[in-house]
């Protein structure tokens, strides 16, 4: 189905051959319930997820159910509410600020990114309960993107979200696919797939298809452009890891990367000596020497000694299992 002709005349879209946007037909009376019933001191959540996949198009059919759900909330209650860049925050530290911000019966986007870590996911979770208690009276509605359902608590894929739209790739990477789950849906897939993060053990509800630009209104081109900024300096902000961490993981990346340095320059020091001194069980000293955690510590290195440092190789000895 085509919706807002008033605002999208025909061109405004790549291909574009009639006026307005293109919806699914039947994700639009899904979304129909949820503008209607806004009014009535609610709050709705909904979840867009990737299938665990990367850059598939999440943001783009958020936006368009976004600009959908304002546009349907206009014309049911006689507001004048945009669906604007400033409609989605890229992380969850500015969402209570944005959601005071922004009128009554709006909808936001919360776009974490595709590097959600566990920490990470953990923050969040704390971010978003305090969100809910102090903005669940706004009657507004929050979609919330993630690379994976299953990376969500499950307080939160089940009791505050009432849909789920997975998209996914078909073919040779083709964007523009998504699957529909209702409530009841979206908690047997939780339930029987969260061990194995297998999408097949529950059927959706239904299959749809979403065109590939961004929608907001108005000033559709300008909009898009500062919203493609916010996420390129959003992404140059996360590119130094001790801006979103928290105290004691900037002290552990320390003392990991004191325990690194010791072992390297120390002569004749072993693994399992080392460790004992730190408080590391021995598996956990190896563990922290290897080319994963040493690109993890990076951050905590000056520039000059990250260009001059050496690879830190174990003897043969010490490549063994704790005891």
């Amino acid at each position: 189905m085509k919706f807002a002709e008033e605002i999208y005349p025909k061109g405004t879209f790549k291909d574009q051959q009639t006026d307005g946007a293109y919806l699914d037909g039947t994700l639009s009376k899904n979304l129909d319930v949820l503008a209607k019933k806004i009014n009535n001191d609610m709050h709705f959540t909904g979840i867009v997820s990737g299938h665990d996949q990367v850059r598939d198009g999440k943001t783009t059919i958020a936006t368009h159910v976004g600009t959908y759900l304002t546009w349907k909330i206009n014309k049911l209650h006689g507001v004048h509410n945009t669906f604007t860049d400033k409609n989605l925050v890229m992380n969850g530290k500015d969402l209570d600020k944005i959601s005071f911000e922004l009128p009554p019966l709006s909808v936001i986007v919360l776009d974490e990114g595709d590097d959600l870590t566990t920490h990470g996911m953990k923050d969040l979770a704390v971010k978003l309960k305090r969100y809910f208690r102090k903005c669940g009276q706004l009657n507004q509605i929050l979609i919330l993107i993630l690379p994976s359902f299953f990376e969500l608590p499950k307080f939160f894929a089940l009791n505050r979200s009432h849909f789920l739209i997975d998209v996914y790739f078909r073919g040779e990477y083709e964007r523009g696919y998504f699957e529909f789950y209702s409530p009841r849906s979206k908690k047997l897939l939780y339930l029987k797939g969260k061990r194995e993060w297998d999408y097949n053990v529950q059927k959706s509800d239904f299959k749809g298809r979403f065109f590939g630009s961004y929608c907001f209104f108005p000033e559709l081109e300008r909009c898009s452009e500062r919203y493609k900024y916010k996420k390129r300096k959003d992404l140059e902000e996360d590119s130094n890891p001790e801006d979103s961490m928290t105290p004691e993981q900037i002290r552990l990346q320390y003392k990991i990367l004191l325990f690194q340095q010791l072992y390297q320059n120390l002569e004749g020091m072993t693994v399992k000596k080392l460790a004992e001194a730190f408080g590391f069980t021995r598996r956990t000293g190896t563990l922290y020497l290897t080319s994963e955690f040493r690109r993890k510590t990076e951050g905590c290195r000056g520039r000059k000694e990250r260009g001059n440092e050496k690879d830190i190789i174990l003897s043969k000895d010490e490549v063994v299992d704790d005891e």
